[in-house]
């Protein structure tokens, strides 16, 4: 705390002694003054002066001092700066109310991790029953119940598996591999991974990528990354569209743009995008809309000290880009 600061705070919370100094001092002034005729004012005046002045630096002092163990005591609950403290009373207060607090926040916490390691075992066991149902339905003949069946169970394993990863987003470095990755094979898998989306939406890729950009990123982060933004580009397409996948270099970042031609995003959301359960106007129409998808891959390029935003017009489409560690 600057000392400039601290005669402040001094003078501040002083205020009240001071003012009852003063009128004592003037009332002996006054006293002298009628008992000598107004002879001998000096004297009174600067020893009322110089008392005033110890006591101030008196003060001034002590609350450096307290101001300066508070300071310890924020980085160090343990402090001590012995019994003979003038604060020490106040410092045990404050200690005994870090350690209720810390406790309270280790109860939570080994509650909360409780119901992580419960729930992720319940999605474990949910993923082999969906794995079990479609196994099933690959033996049935095919008809429009049947493709329904698969396209809902299709639906139920991604939500699951959206779930699985905001868990592991809370323990995200030690599931972080960095590595360095070819970037347009990287992009040419997630969209394989999409292929049979692009082709019921009649949606075309066309990549317009360099063999020899490589990025330095975790795969499987970006790859759930990518797919997520490939996901909502033929979400969101007209039929007959294309979603472009080009880049651009600068600043040793390699920066990929995944670009729609559908019916964009209106500019008073595009500030919201990224929150988590925000569907907006196009996902209140979809009704499969989460609200999870952006703001999971907003949370994951945070994690991975990359950069991603959104550009969008409504009726022309939206663009999004991704920065990563340029290692070509």
């Amino acid at each position: 705390m600057s000392l400039g600061k601290l005669i402040r705070i001094t003078l501040r919370k002083e205020k009240a002694a001071i003012s009852l100094y003063l009128c004592s001092c003037i009332s002996v002034m006054l006293f002298y003054f009628f008992l000598y005729e107004g002879q001998f004012m000096l004297y009174p005046f600067l020893i009322c002066l110089f008392c005033l002045v110890v006591y101030l630096i008196y003060k001034f002092l002590s609350y450096r001092t307290f101001y300066r163990n508070v300071k310890e005591i924020k980085t160090s609950p343990a402090y001590s700066k012995g019994d003979d403290s003038v604060f020490e009373e106040v410092f045990d207060e404050i200690r005994d109310i870090h350690n209720e607090y810390i406790s309270k926040i280790y109860s939570l916490e080994s509650k909360n991790e409780e119901k992580d390691k419960l729930l992720t075992e319940w999605i474990h066991n949910m993923k082999t029953s969906v794995a079990v149902i479609d196994l099933a339905v690959e033996k049935l003949p095919n008809s429009e119940v049947v493709k329904d069946i698969r396209d809902e169970n299709s639906l139920l394993q991604k939500n699951l598996e959206e779930v699985l990863n905001i868990f592991r987003l809370g323990e995200f470095s030690k599931d972080y591999v960095p590595e360095e990755i070819n970037l347009k094979a990287l992009v040419k898998e997630c969209i394989n991974s999409q292929k049979r989306n692009f082709i019921y939406a009649k949606v075309f890729p066309e990549v317009d990528i360099p063999e020899n950009y490589f990025i330095l990123s975790d795969k499987k982060w970006s790859k759930y990354v990518i797919g997520q933004i490939i996901s909502n580009a033929i979400k969101y397409s007209i039929a007959e569209s294309k979603v472009r996948f080009y880049v651009e270099e600068s600043d040793g970042n390699i920066t990929l743009h995944i670009q729609d031609f559908g019916i964009g995003i209106r500019k008073e959301e595009l500030s919201r995008v990224f929150e988590a359960f925000f569907t907006g106007s196009n996902g209140r129409k979809e009704e499969k809309s989460s609200g999870i998808g952006l703001y999971m891959c907003k949370c994951i390029c945070d994690n991975l000290n990359e950069k991603i935003q959104i550009d969008s017009e409504v009726s022309r489409g939206t663009t999004v880009s991704i920065s990563y560690l340029n290692k070509s």
